[in-house]
């Protein structure tokens, strides 16, 4: 099931990178084959992440299942967080060979970094409950901080193109 989950989420990675390519010449700058590579690792990620929301919202609505859909969300964080950082990786080489810079704080890129930090809560989550000693309802906190986790990959995605701009914003064009 996870095989033709990841397969569909691919093609729909890769599909969304066709539709959703600009009709004017891209800048110089974009003209790479990492924009592809960099855009659609990153939209594999913000596909799981988007999965893990639903599941935590099923987790609050079917609580019969809070336990196997929290175990479900975990398999699906690993590769989430792994194909975010990747996606962010990537992009550091790109703007590095681009601006001779690996990093420079636009406002996408750290919203970015703050997301992949956000999930790499709710990927320690249950190491963190049982620190913290919570014995009551640890299923239903995961479910709530997975929802609240999707809220920065929104963000990330719309919030800063229309509210922050920076290089990455190429709404105005």
């Amino acid at each position: 099931m996870l095989t033709s989950l990841g397969i569909v989420v691919v093609l729909l990675a890769f599909v969304m990178t066709k539709v959703v390519t600009p009709k004017p010449p891209l800048q110089p700058v974009l003209q790479t084959p990492l924009l592809g590579i960099h855009v659609s690792v990153i939209m594999v990620a913000y596909t799981l992440f988007a999965v893990i929301m639903v599941n935590g919202v099923l987790g609050l609505c079917m609580p019969k299942r809070r336990e196997s859909l929290m175990q479900l969300s975990q398999v699906l964080l690993y590769p989430a967080e792994f194909c975010l950082t990747a996606g962010i990786f990537i992009g550091a080489v790109w703007a590095n060979m681009s601006w001779g810079r690996y990093w420079g704080w636009d406002p996408k890129e750290t919203w970015a970094l703050i997301t992949m930090l956000v999930y790499a809560i709710l990927l320690h989550f249950p190491m963190i409950i049982k620190a913290l000693k919570i014995k009551k309802h640890e299923l239903t906190y995961y479910h709530v901080f997975s929802i609240i986790a999707f809220l920065f990959v929104l963000f990330t995605y719309f919030g800063v193109s229309y509210l922050l701009g920076g290089l990455h914003s190429y709404t105005a064009s």
